[in-house]
């Protein structure tokens, strides 16, 4: 259960007796260590709030130095930075070393002297990195175009005022963008723009990690398959040791209970429209959804809101904190220095001896020895969101398909017959339905790395003209985005994510995971989609071009890139040799590490070094006879793995219709179990 935060760290949290110690790095303004104080600090505290801008801050009291006093060139100085870390004396380990737990990177607020004839004493005031910007406004005036994505649009103003140093950044969909030309004016509060781009879909936040990076995160609407394992389990009513637990609280509140959200956006001037969004809460696995208690509907009126996309997330995001008791839990216990806001926990209640999962909000600790900790939590509540009864007669199809049709089963069989490898017929896969925009991504995949679950989502608005009888799953545009096409692509996804674990998935190529998905189903569609050449020659040259650069490391997410991606998987193909030397390409890395370090030569390797491997897939490419096929209108074949330009598994071309049997299909799944959410 503790895995995440390792062996070691956890067992010096528990030792029976603690041994603890304050370090803190100064850092300078080019990020080099000019100082570590050690032994100086006689107290202190730290608060972090999940939800503030500035998230971490603290107090430190040290005893009296000269060198502490702030002065030009000093440890306490405008641009310096102090890392604080609080460490743990290992007691079971030989020679008793300190292990040290990094608190947070901090600016100095303020600092006091304070002399008297029994005491003396500096006093420092600390605040993450966010805080130099609390009175920051702009020198000039600030324009971001419209449909600027979020997160791009947020990182621009960081790095307009000075940041270089980023961690996670979510890369926003591209619906959700700015709705206008975003404008400020010179004096406008930094702080105060920050805001206004992170609160624009609600379901974001945006500060300042331990490290000092700054970070921006969306939250996702909870779903209990989604969720990282607790980083602790606090559990009063169990006499070990390891417990930490000092006191427990824990309130409910009823009166404010809603499952039913309606949210309205500002009224456009020209067309007299009012943009708006409705959630509500249907799941039957929520004791609060409509059937069970009733509507209880909220109505949210937020003239910043210009369309129904930013509507609908806000109301996602109201009905996820409202739609059950909003349980809050304070725990008193012993300090411990390995939690981040947001991570999960789980409490026994010490009365009923029911064991829940809660979110960390804010919580704060005495550095002192002989402090303890104060944690704030609210109860997780995995909800579920409805799609719109219009919408069930495609749910319908799109199951039938799956289920009848071998739309995820015939795709799995072509990937064994073909690459060699399979799912172990052990885990789940975990469909669901949603309706958010179209032109997204119709279909997806996603694996975790804490659980053995995967997850594929359809976005019903990508299918609304989804021909409800079709068997190939023709959704009313190319032949490529068949449906049973587009899910042998995303099952070679999770087939890889079972067969070579997720974190190793991650480790590889995305020219590697994309141009093989395109494989198993025929990249020529997507190929001849893409026009503005004089000749074939002149695309010939360009999607080389592109190859070399995805072989170098790029990736747009355009199709010209999967496209590329697809004639790289066919070169590597050809460059095999034989059926049993590709399939033992695709078995042989599963025993390799570290996938991201000169991944040709571990994938196929006929040279020594990934360069070489680069200039052979490059020459191959050249010479490959597949151009012709792919250029010449009259041939039918998708240029699949199974087709005629390949294995030639059925000694004829396939087409779009023929390149999967749907009529042949016996089983849902070969190598998962389908669970539909």
């Amino acid at each position: 259960m503790y895995s995440s935060i390792g062996t070691q760290a956890q067992s010096v949290h528990t030792q029976p007796i603690r041994n603890v110690s304050t370090t803190i790095q100064v850092i300078d303004t080019d990020g080099s260590i000019i100082d570590t104080i050690a032994g100086k600090t006689t107290g202190g505290s730290l608060s972090v709030t999940a939800d503030s801008l500035t998230r971490r801050t603290g107090t430190l009291t040290m005893v009296v130095d000269p060198d502490y006093i702030p002065k030009d060139g000093g440890v306490v100085w405008f641009g310096k930075q102090f890392k604080l870390y609080q460490g743990i004396q290992d007691l079971t380990t030989s020679g008793h070393p300190v292990v040290n737990f990094l608190l947070g990177t901090f600016l100095v607020d303020e600092e006091t002297l304070a002399i008297s004839a029994s005491d003396s004493s500096i006093s420092i005031k600390l605040s993450d990195k966010m805080t130099q910007y609390d009175e920051k406004t702009l020198e000039n005036e600030l324009i971001i175009p419209k449909g600027t994505l979020i997160s791009v649009a947020i990182r621009k103003v960081m790095e307009l005022v000075g940041e270089t140093t980023f961690g996670y950044i979510y890369e926003s969909s591209s619906d959700e963008i700015l709705t206008y030309d975003y404008t400020k004016e010179v004096g406008s509060n930094v702080t105060d723009i920050i805001k206004d781009l992170r609160d624009m879909y609600m379901d974001y936040q945006c500060g300042y990690n331990i490290k000092g990076e700054f970070e921006f995160r969306k939250l996702e609407i909870q779903k209990s398959v989604d969720t990282i394992e607790p980083k602790w389990i606090f559990d009063s009513t169990n006499q070990d040791r390891a417990d930490l637990t000092l006191s427990f609280s824990e309130t409910y509140n009823l009166k404010n209970v809603r499952n039913r959200v309606v949210v309205y956006g500002a009224t456009n001037t020209s067309t007299g429209l009012t943009p708006q969004g409705v959630v509500r809460i249907t799941d039957s696995k929520n004791p609060f959804n409509v059937d069970a208690i009733g509507t209880k509907t909220t109505i949210i009126v937020d003239t910043k809101l210009s369309n129904d996309i930013q509507c609908v997330a806000e109301a996602k995001y109201n009905v996820w904190k409202t739609a059950h008791f909003q349980e809050s839990c304070t725990i008193s216990c012993i300090p411990m220095y390995i939690f981040e806001p947001n991570d999960l926990v789980e409490i026994v209640n010490p009365e009923t001896g029911n064991k829940y999962r809660y979110m960390i909000d804010s919580f704060s600790l005495d550095l002192a020895i002989g402090g303890d900790m104060s944690i704030t939590t609210h109860k997780m509540y995995y909800v579920g969101l409805e799609y719109g009864d219009e919408e069930i007669p495609i749910v319908n199809a799109i199951k039938k398909g799956i289920n009848q049709l071998g739309w995820l089963s015939l795709g799995e069989q072509r990937i064994k017959d073909c690459y060699g490898i399979s799912g172990a017929g052990e885990n789940t896969i975990v469909v669901r339905f949603t309706s958010i925009s179209k032109g997204g991504e119709q279909a997806a995949v996603t694996g975790y790395t804490t659980t053995k679950t995967q997850t594929m989502e359809f976005d019903l608005m990508d299918y609304q003209n989804l021909n409800l009888s079709s068997e190939d799953g023709d959704a009313g545009r190319s032949k490529g985005d068949y449906l049973d096409r587009i899910l042998a692509h995303e099952m070679f996804h999770a087939v890889s994510n079972d067969y070579y674990g997720v974190s190793n998935t991650l480790d590889m190529p995305v020219w590697f995971k994309e141009g093989f998905a395109e494989l198993i189903h025929g990249g020529k569609d997507r190929y001849q989609s893409i026009t503005g050449f004089k000749t074939d020659a002149e695309k010939k040259t360009y999607f080389i071009n592109k190859a070399k650069a995805l072989l170098n490391n790029t990736w747009e997410s355009t199709s010209e890139d999967y496209v590329a991606a697809y004639l790289i998987a066919s070169a590597l193909y050809y460059l095999c040799g034989s059926i049993n030397a590709f399939k033992q390409m695709f078995t042989r890395i599963k025993n390799e590490n570290n996938l991201n370090l000169n991944f040709l030569t571990k994938l196929l390797p006929l040279k020594s070094t990934n360069d070489e491997m680069i200039e052979e897939i490059i020459d191959e490419m050249n010479n490959m006879s597949l151009w012709n096929a792919l250029n010449d209108s009259n041939d039918t074949d998708t240029g699949s793995i199974g087709g005629s330009h390949f294995m030639n598994i059925y000694n004829k071309g396939l087409d779009a219709s023929s390149v999967f049997d749907d009529a042949s299909a016996s089983t849902v799944s070969s190598g998962f179990k389908v669970i539909y959410d």
